[in-house]
């Protein structure tokens, strides 16, 4: 039984469907593996009458852009998410200045915020998330924003 040769053309297309498939096995290769990073800033503090830098709920007056009210500090620390491989969020601690609690928190930008205690009234410390949206941001992308919470 001889074998026939194969045509020329035939080899080159199977040589070029070979490279495209490792190409592109190696594209996924080279997206697979990516750590997502982390950064918090250290904490600012804005007190009154300084403007707010974000609408806070449940205190009417704490409004963006305007005058925080009297006795209120805003603690406000900037996160940065780079989207890896594993889903990943920041957890930390916001603390108020000495002498105030927590009265709510906020998150501007790109960022989500969730509170991690299960009781924060009359508490200084509060243990937060700072999370992203999977769905907005892609692999590799960035999400940042500032993390505030609001105490008195």
């Amino acid at each position: 039984m001889s074998s026939s040769p194969i045509p020329r053309r035939a080899a080159r297309a199977a040589l070029i469907a070979l490279a495209a498939t490792a190409t592109a096995g190696g594209v996924a290769l080279a997206a697979e593996g990516v750590d997502t990073t982390i950064s918090v800033s250290p904490r600012v503090l804005v007190a009154a009458p300084r403007d707010s830098p974000a609408d806070f709920p449940g205190v009417a007056k704490a409004r963006a852009g305007k005058p925080l009210p009297k006795g209120y500090v805003a603690v406000g620390r900037d996160v940065r998410i780079m989207r890896g491989d594993d889903a990943a969020s920041a957890a930390f601690r916001m603390v108020c200045p000495r002498g105030k609690t927590w009265r709510t928190g906020t998150a501007t930008g790109a960022l989500g915020l969730s509170v991690l205690d299960r009781t924060v009234s009359g508490k200084r410390s509060v243990l937060v998330m700072a999370t992203y949206d999977r769905e907005t941001t892609a692999l590799g992308q960035t999400a940042a924003g500032t993390i505030h919470a609001l105490c008195r």
